[in-house]
């Protein structure tokens, strides 16, 4: 049986808040999956890294990773940089199986997000 971990990946930023914000997401997903190991990771300007993380994964009992980003749209990171890194990451560590899902793209909850910010200042 495969022992699984998430890596929620998102941009980064030298935001304080920002990042705060970011935690905060990471940490309430945790609690729903409180069957699997949560992780949050950033792609630049704030730790630790997607190559951080998944070095801390590679030296447990993890061996499936769903690499999960925190992003809206299917920009570069999403196209070439995280599947670079991940193939540079399965070369160095060929015990982890990685999955990577997509963005939050066209999700239909974000259209009721966005109206419930529109309530807010109308």
């Amino acid at each position: 049986m495969q022992k699984q971990a998430v890596i929620i990946v998102g941009h980064g930023s030298k935001s304080n808040q920002a990042v705060e914000d970011f935690n905060f997401i990471v940490k309430l997903l945790k609690e729903k999956l409180n069957e699997r190991t949560v992780y949050g990771a950033h792609m630049e300007l704030a730790s630790p890294s997607l190559e951080e993380v998944v070095g801390e994964i590679a030296h447990s009992d993890i061996n499936k990773v769903l690499v999960i980003p925190y992003f809206l749209f299917n920009g570069n990171h999403i196209k070439e940089d995280i599947p670079e890194i991940l193939a540079q990451l399965k070369e160095k560590y060929p015990h982890l199986d990685f999955h990577f899902g997509k963005p939050i793209g066209r999700e239909p909850l974000m259209a009721e997000i966005m109206y419930r910010k529109v309530q807010e200042i109308a």
